[in-house]
């Protein structure tokens, strides 16, 4: 009698082990993968936290996404979509990529004022910046003297970009087609065949390129999230990041925020970090310690001033935006970039727009100050320096 429960025991037992270690088989295991490469001009990364390796798959798919996204919207390629509208001079088709981007800024320039506009396109070559930057290198070549040449340059450019203000604003762009969804399943996908923009003068161009690498960053997380069903990632292009999600450690992913240091090499330091979580996945800067040049013993800034056609002069140095989605993120960093503090903070502030915002600045002495938005505060993870380190 013992020797049979013995052996009936010694069976169960057997039992739960072949049961635990087929349990345990069936366990997925999740590993970290990453990659990165290059696109519009700069770089981007990818990491995301997956059961199964099929980091192949993604990467050809996220160069699809890549090349669909430069041939919709980039202005530094002569046969895209965007490219070909600009070189018009009336009604174009364009795709669901200029769709969005289209109806996003039209939103952004509402709120802002007119700060964010993606019609400035002409204003950006005219300062030498863009795809197609003015030369002026032939104007005046028969003057001795360059402090007068330089002098009589910035009076004709100064005069082209008045002129130029007459051809930006949304008002001479009209949007049109089947935005009223066909069928039950375009409205679903969010795919349109034939929504079209108009204008009646060439020069009328727009550009994307303020917010294209947010809005590429939102549309890969996008893919990493609902077709993939991936939910711990993060997405980073030209510095604009989509985290969703957590890493390895089940803590959340960890970004930095760059100091526009003006007194070190390099323009940048650290300035503070920041946990994405539920409040906001995605965080875009705009600065303007980088991109600028000098010309006559005069700093020159990329950021245009749709309202007025000059470079920004409003003494902010760099504009952290963290919302839900970088291409808006990205948009109001580049808005606040040409806005003054005092338009910036009552818009954050009020209930308008859901934006986490952190402004660094020099104030009327020269000081380096920043601005925190009440609601990022108890966010930051350590104090912010009010002066560059030495």
């Amino acid at each position: 009698m013992l020797q049979k429960l013995y052996k009936t025991s010694l069976f169960l037992f057997i039992m739960i082990l072949s049961f635990i270690g087929c349990k345990e088989d069936k366990i997925e295991k999740y590993k970290k993968f990453s990659f990165n490469g290059y696109t519009q001009g700069t770089t981007f990364s990818i990491s995301y936290i997956d059961s199964t390796n099929r980091i192949q798959f993604i990467k050809d798919k996220v160069d699809s996404i890549l090349t669909e996204i430069d041939n919709s919207v980039s202005t530094y390629n002569p046969n895209s979509r965007i490219s070909k509208f600009n070189n018009s001079d009336s009604c174009f088709l364009i795709d669901n990529h200029i769709l969005s981007l289209f109806l996003l800024c039209d939103e952004v320039n509402t709120i802002s004022d007119g700060a964010f506009d993606p019609s400035v396109k002409p204003l950006v070559n005219l300062w030498g910046f863009g795809s197609k930057p003015f030369k002026f290198d032939s104007l005046y070549q028969n003057l001795p003297d360059s402090i007068n040449r330089d002098s009589l340059i910035a009076i004709y450019r100064d005069s082209l970009a008045y002129d130029l203000t007459d051809f930006v604003g949304f008002e001479y762009i009209v949007l049109s087609g089947d935005i009223v969804y066909n069928s039950f399943e375009e409205m679903l996908t969010g795919r349109f065949n034939d929504n079209f923009i108009c204008k009646d003068d060439s020069i009328v161009q727009l550009t994307f390129d303020a917010i294209a690498q947010g809005y590429t960053a939102d549309v890969i997380g996008d893919f990493l999230n609902f077709e993939l069903k991936i939910g711990d990632f993060l997405v980073e292009v030209g510095g604009e990041i989509v985290a969703q999600g957590y890493k390895m450690d089940k803590t959340p992913w960890l970004v930095q925020i760059e100091h526009p240091n003006t007194d070190i090499e390099g323009g940048k330091d650290e300035l503070a970090r920041v946990r994405m979580d539920s409040s906001f996945r995605a965080i875009a800067v705009s600065g303007n310690y980088r991109k600028f040049k000098e010309e006559g013993g005069e700093k020159i800034v990329h950021s245009i001033d749709p309202r007025n056609g000059q470079p920004s002069k409003n003494g902010i140095l760099s504009a952290a935006v963290l919302a839900d989605e970088a291409a808006i993120a990205d948009a109001y960093a580049t808005a606040f970039m040409v806005m003054r503090l005092e338009e910036i903070i009552p818009l954050v502030e009020s209930e308008n727009i859901d934006l986490y915002v952190l402004i660094v600045y020099k104030d009327d002495n020269g000081k380096i100050q920043t601005y925190i938005s009440t609601n990022l505060e108890d966010k930051l993870l350590y104090p912010i320096p009010k002066e560059p380190k030495t």
